[in-house]
């Protein structure tokens, strides 16, 4: 019997029983040794026994609105908030079960910064800061093409994002925070996707979908589907002593309109489209960093909502 097999899946399955968000959340098995996206999710799979940790940070700068915007929703009888940012940091874990099957977890801390509410007819509200553990997740990479000329893969994506996420963060007059900007969601939420790589020498271009379904959570809330498209161009330009890879991206989140009881909040859900360049530094195949900056290029969001200034993703990854 294969124990250390054993023992990598349980630590696995660990780390996804530990958030709700536009986040997006970078796979690591983008290939060592080969150039490859950040975000985007590559097709690559790591070799069997092979394992990875990863470390993140996501931090999402919003456009607020000001007090006296706020001050105007309220007296237009609307109910609109405010945050002033986001900031996800995640412990990720791979594991290569075999060549071609390799499954990813993560768990995440969340923290949302100075969230604030319009409250007809005539006040705004400060409602403090939100944190805490948000809600894992787990995702397979299972490659059913791999075709060495002309250095072609394909690769299905299946995951499930777990409730393990806190939802009873309060307030700063000790009031629950509503469903939307609790840590964790309460809901139980499957992804299906497709993901292909296609290199080139020091090329390589990789594009991936990816759909989830968003189940009722807590506060009888369902937060809305969320469907991921991303491509990636990225060049190694530096081999020895270390590689470095200059990467572009395109990513683009749509997210359903959030429904509260059955009714929908016109006031959520929308679509974002981020240019994404990014940087990654690998030392002897086995120890990277990397950062990448999300700049919106398209923001078609539903009824009033924060605008997204830019995004910024940056992590350290190390292969055992």
């Amino acid at each position: 019997m294969d124990y250390k097999r054993i023992f990598l899946i349980v630590i696995a399955l660990f780390f996804a029983v530990g958030g709700n968000a536009w986040a997006t959340h970078a796979m690591v098995g983008s290939g060592y040794g080969h150039t490859g996206p950040i975000t985007t999710v590559s097709a690559a799979t790591l070799q069997r026994g092979q394992v990875v940790f990863d470390l993140q940070t996501e931090f999402l700068k919003f456009d607020r609105f000001s007090g006296n915007r706020l001050l105007e929703f309220a007296q237009e009888d609307k109910d609109i908030h405010n945050v002033d940012y986001l900031q996800i940091y995640s412990l990720g874990i791979s594991y290569g079960i075999a060549d071609d099957t390799t499954v990813h977890a993560r768990i995440p801390y969340v923290y949302r910064n100075d969230i604030q509410e319009s409250e007809p007819p005539d006040e705004v509200h400060d409602h403090g800061d939100a944190k805490g553990i948000g809600d894992a997740a787990i995702h397979v990479h299972q490659r059913f093409i791999k075709i060495d000329n002309p250095n072609f893969e394909a690769s299905l994506l299946a995951g499930l994002k777990i409730p393990t996420g806190k939802t009873s963060d309060k307030d700063i007059e000790g009031r629950k925070f509503e469903a939307e900007f609790q840590p964790g969601s309460g809901s139980w939420d499957p992804s299906l996707g497709v993901a292909v790589t296609k290199r080139a020498d020091a090329l390589s271009l990789d594009a991936n979908l990816l759909y989830t379904l968003v189940t009722e959570g807590t506060q009888d809330t369902d937060l809305g589907d969320i469907f991921n498209y991303n491509v990636a161009l990225s060049y190694q330009t530096i081999q020895k002593p270390v590689l470095l890879d200059l990467i572009i991206e395109a990513n683009g989140i749509w997210r359903q309109k959030e429904e509260v009881d059955g009714k929908k909040d016109e006031n959520s859900g929308g679509n974002i489209v981020f240019i994404s360049p990014g940087i990654r530094c690998t030392v002897k195949d086995r120890l990277a960093a990397y950062l990448s900056l999300g700049l919106p290029v398209l923001q078609d969001l539903n009824g009033k909502q924060n605008d997204v200034s830019y995004r910024f993703l940056f992590g350290m990854s190390l292969v055992l």
